[in-house]
């Protein structure tokens, strides 16, 4: 053979896919003449059936392609015997389709319509396996038929249970000329012990058997968890309406009565193959739901392994899509976790080398009170923790619950008048709505001894402001985890309508875990809600950490509190706010005109997106900023 010659080999590969295309060629066409024939609105089942001859003629034919694709290699033998071995289930699915269509009214009177059915099944006949193609029986004892016993080329596997030989290999012989691979077994309990350990799809079971009669070799089949799903069919030479209900209501699939028609049998047999297989997709498509199911619980307890779902995302379909997207969003999600694992853990290193040494940077000329004082009745008063702005705060003893918490005593001056009172009366209302583990509780608002008084969450730990004094600069990672949840408290504050209005270091505690609580939402109001204890030309807030709109008396929004936010983390990392100035009037022109120096040239290694991130928080004019705290939770998540 000279080179760019085709040899033997090549030319009777040739040949075979002429072979086969051939008989596709006249399914097709045939089917699709009778296709158009068939328009009429009363022949829909007609059609409907036609059109699954044309796709899976359609199948064979991608099959017979693939297989001799001008680019692949040259098939071997075994390759053309798992083809023939490929092509039997759709040619089966032709035959269950021309079976039904002969059942249909009025097809079997027309002679032009069933002598094209009956060329469509000489073509399908064609395709069936030469002689040489199936391995031949080892011998005259054999009763086991096929090219694989258990189905594993993609044939049925059906198991003929019947006492009588002839019966068997008759039935033998016609399933083998569907294409379908067969074992016999001689009685019940030989059916029992052929199927145990074995994947069959199909048993056609004789009624009238000695010993292991067919009515409880089916009652024993469908008791088994193992058997249960095993479609049976009965073949009996009894037609008497007992048995079949007895054996329908034993979980028969159907009942065959001898001598029985060889279409009604085929019929049933792809019937009752089709409904398993569709059966067995169910089952395993339930299984990988519940693998799905699985993962998500494992992501839950913190222990998902992305190995779990490699098999569900390989399928083609819906499920595979969202196995593959779970499995996606479960590595972020485990990276996110990651990441704010090492910011918290930086925090907490940053918070242990703080020293805590609170200094009274002012006088406090409201009410004092002293160490073991029972204030109001009820408070046993432990320590001093500070001074705020607003007041003092105790940590005291709750007498009546038997636990500590925090009381803020109140300045004078903001309980004088009966407005200021209701301010504090609505910063209870407000204060009360907001439930989250980075929020400090208020518990309640009272008055002892014409003291003024918030009880709240007691929190052990230190402000940001001692943190940021004692530290200088926070690293990067610290500063992220702080504003992470700090973002998490503002969304569920401003979910209720809440501005907080007063975002500033003093305002943020960290206990020694590296958790943020947010506290003194005294200041608050609610978002678009005017209020004369708010009136425009009122300063309340400290200007420094105040947004424009706020420090010129206009609306404000959530956006106000995000500025805030820009402050604190610029601070953080710089160890200074962006803008200051020697008087009020100065730094309120400042934070009005002037843009801040670029933190990037302050502190060194600083990522381009963090510093871009807190420069757009401090944009002036609301509309360029971040639009919403969990818009900003979700870009701080994204950061490495």
């Amino acid at each position: 053979m000279t080179d760019g010659e085709p040899g033997p080999v090549h030319e009777a590969s040739k040949q075979l896919r002429h072979e086969l295309r051939t008989p596709i060629n006249h399914i097709i066409g045939y089917a699709e003449m009778l296709l158009e024939d068939s328009a009429e609105a009363g022949h829909a089942a007609r059609r409907e059936r036609l059109a699954e001859i044309i796709g899976a003629a359609g199948d064979i034919l991608a099959r017979i392609n693939t297989a001799f694709s001008p680019s692949g290699s040259e098939p071997t033998a075994d390759d053309v015997r798992a083809l023939y071995a490929s092509l039997q289930p759709p040619c089966g699915r032709m035959v269950t389709a021309l079976d039904s269509l002969l059942l249909l009214p009025g097809v079997a009177e027309d002679k032009d319509f069933t002598g094209d059915l009956d060329r469509i099944r000489e073509a399908v006949a064609k395709l069936a396996p030469p002689r040489e193609a199936i391995p031949e029986e080892s011998g005259p004892a054999a009763e086991t038929a096929g090219a694989a016993p258990d189905g594993e080329d993609g044939r049925a596997l059906i198991l003929v249970v019947d006492d009588d030989e002839n019966n068997r290999e008759v039935l033998r012989r016609r399933l083998e000329r569907d294409g379908h691979a067969t074992e016999c077994a001689v009685n019940g309990a030989d059916a029992l012990e052929r199927i145990t350990g074995r994947r069959f799809d199909l048993v056609l079971l004789d009624v009238m058997m000695p010993e292991l009669d067919g009515h409880e070799t089916l009652r024993r089949l469908k008791t088994e968890e193992a058997t249960r799903d095993i479609p049976v069919i009965m073949i009996s030479a009894l037609d008497d309406l007992s048995s079949i209900v007895r054996c329908i209501e034993n979980g028969a699939e159907d009942y065959l009565p001898k001598p029985f028609d060889p279409v009604l049998l085929r019929a049933r047999i792809n019937a009752s193959l089709e409904k398993k297989r569709l059966r067995d997709q169910e089952v395993d498509y339930l299984r990988q739901v519940d693998r799905v199911i699985e993962a998500a619980a494992a992501v839950e307890a913190g222990g998902y392994d992305r190995s779990s779902l490699t098999e569900v995302g390989q399928r083609a379909d819906a499920l595979g899509r969202l196995a593959r997207v779970f499995d996606s969003m479960a590595g972020e999600v485990r990276s996110r976790e990651n990441r704010l694992r090492t910011r918290v853990k930086e925090l907490r290193q940053e918070i242990d080398a703080a020293k805590r040494v609170r200094v009274e940077t002012e006088a406090f000329d409201g009410a004092r009170l002293e160490t073991g004082e029972v204030f109001g009745g009820r408070f046993e008063i432990i320590e001093l923790l500070g001074y705020g702005g607003m007041g003092a705060v105790y940590r005291a003893r709750d007498l009546e619950l038997g636990e500590d918490i925090a009381i803020k005593v109140l300045r004078p001056e903001f309980v004088s008048d009966p407005e200021s009172l209701e301010r504090f009366k609505t910063e209870i209302r407000l204060a009360r709505r907001i439930s989250h583990p980075n929020v400090v509780r208020t518990h309640d608002f009272g008055e002892a001894d014409g003291v003024r008084f918030l009880t709240m969450e007691l929190v052990v730990g230190l402000t940001l402001r001692e943190l940021i004094d004692s530290r200088g600069v926070l690293s990067v990672s610290a500063a992220l985890a702080i504003a992470a949840q700090l973002a998490e408290s503002l969304v569920v504050a401003h979910a209720q309508g809440v501005v907080h209005r007063d975002i500033k270091p003093q305002n943020l505690l960290l206990d020694d875990d590296g958790v943020l609580k947010v506290m003194d939402f005294g200041v608050a109001c609610l978002a678009q809600r005017s209020s004369t204890l708010t009136r425009a030309g009122a300063l309340v807030g400290t200007p420094a950490y105040m947004s424009p709109e706020q420090l010129i008396g206009e609306h404000i929004d959530e956006r106000s509190d995000l500025y805030s936010v820009g402050v604190v983390l610029y601070e953080c990392l710089a160890g200074r706010p962006p803008l200051d100035g020697t008087s009020p009037i100065t730094l309120i022109a400042k934070v009005l005109n002037q843009a801040p120096p670029p933190l990037a040239e302050l502190t060194e290694g600083i990522p381009d997106a963090v510093c871009a991130l807190i420069h757009r928080l401090l944009a002036k004019n609301p509309n360029d900023r971040i639009a919403s705290a969990s818009a900003l939770g979700g870009e701080l998540a994204r950061m490495s």
